[in-house]
């Protein structure tokens, strides 16, 4: 049993991250209610986004401006800075939410990123979009109002547009369709990395990174085909880090 543990768990990062996800994937399960606008009106599903977004008024008071944000859904809300960022000069405050859309990101961007007033942004969000029934064109449109506001808003903040990741085949067990899911994500990447153009942005795409030889999320980089390990961190990590440097 110990060496399966071991073989299962390599270093202490990855128990840290598996209990992370483990709770993210409680607030993820909403993901297929999702709407456009950002979350259906029903008690339970807005609980996890409401508790989140009264924890970054309550740090906002607390928090230097000039600093670096990450913002997203689960995937960034999993992501442990602290461990990989803290060379930087500069402090990397989390803003992801478990099961949020761009509808969620940007009904909340005021308080997640406005408010604090950051040098730098990494902005990560649509997967939801795509497996919560969010047309494409809707995920684009309030992307693009994203970017739009951060501009307006911030107009000195650099935004570097994540390209959103790919998925693998143990997905199929929430029901998603992966082909679709794939060519869907593969469809909103290009049209992020216009957006990006258009607004003065950087695009840093790592989809290709993270693909295995079928096409789909590597699953040494994934606890469940969609959330990251500690090896999916530390390769999203090597990919973003010499531009923020």
């Amino acid at each position: 049993m110990k060496n399966l543990i071991g073989k299962i768990f390599k270093t202490k990062k990855d128990v840290i991250y598996i209990s992370v996800i483990l709770l993210l994937l409680i607030a993820v399960s909403v993901l297929s209610v999702l709407l456009a606008t950002g979350h259906k009106e029903d008690g339970g599903i807005l609980q996890y986004y409401n508790e989140k977004c009264a924890a970054f008024e309550l740090e906002n008071a607390n928090f230097a401006k000039g600093q670096i944000v990450f913002i997203g859904d689960s995937i960034t809300d999993g992501y442990v800075l602290g461990d990989y960022y803290s060379d930087l000069g500069l402090s990397v405050y989390n803003r992801g939410i478990g099961g949020d859309s761009t509808g969620g990101v940007l009904k909340r961007l005021d308080l997640s990123v406005v408010d604090i007033r950051p040098s730098k942004v990494v902005l990560m969000i649509g997967i939801n979009d795509i497996n919560g029934g969010v047309s494409d064109s809707v995920l684009i449109k309030n992307y693009g109002e994203i970017l739009e506001k951060i501009k307006r808003e911030l107009p000195k903040t650099e935004v570097y547009c994540m390209s959103i990741l790919p998925v693998n085949t143990e997905l199929e067990s929430y029901g998603v369709d992966i082909p679709k899911t794939l060519e869907r994500v593969k469809k909103n990447n290009i049209e992020i990395k216009r957006l990006a153009e258009e607004y003065g942005y950087c695009f840093v795409d790592i989809f290709e990174d993270f693909l295995d030889s079928e096409g789909h999320l590597k699953s040494e980089l994934s606890i469940d085909g969609i959330h990251l390990n500690a090896n999916g961190y530390r390769l999203w990590t090597e990919k973003l880090k010499p531009y923020l440097g």
